[in-house]
This record gives C-alpha cells, structure tokens and sequence, in this order.
C-alpha cells in the first residue's frame, strides 16, 4: 500500500512542478489585464471618481481592484508599492 502512496505523491509533485509556471503566468496576464482596464475607467474623464453622485461605489471599485491587485502582488512575491 506504501508504495502505491508514494507512487501517487510523486505523479502528484511531477504534475504540480509543471502547473506552477503556468498558475503564475496565467497570474501574470490577469494582473496586467486588470491594471490595464482600471487605468483605462480611472483615466476615463467621463468616469470622475471624486465629486460624482457615484462617488461612493467608483471608490468602493478602486478599493476592490487594489485588493485584489496587493493579493496577488503577494502570491506572486512582490511587495505592493502604494504610491509612486
């Protein structure tokens, strides 16, 4: 039984070696696409954040994407900057 276990968890880490470059990629290409469509809606001088009646849920958005964006900084080893 032992060596079926064992038989099992090296399939398992040959699997795992080769779908954690892919993971961070794929974690690559969604970082920058979310930077990308954010800088596209802060930019976007028909979507003001500050003084629009949508104030609240425009900064709520900002909130959530920087959330996000710090979370997978992190997964990925990078330290957030929060101001440049």
């Amino acid at each position: 039984m032992s060596a079926i276990w064992g038989s099992i968890c090296c399939s398992l880490l040959r699997l795992l070696r080769r779908l954690v470059p892919i993971c961070y990629r794929m974690l690559c290409d969604y970082l920058y696409n979310l930077s990308e469509i954010f800088s596209k809606f802060y930019s976007n001088p028909e979507c003001k954040v500050i003084g629009s009646d949508k104030e609240t849920s425009r900064l709520l958005l900002c909130e959530a994407t920087a959330v996000d964006m710090r979370k997978c900084f992190n997964l990925l080893g990078i330290t957030p900057i929060y101001k440049i």
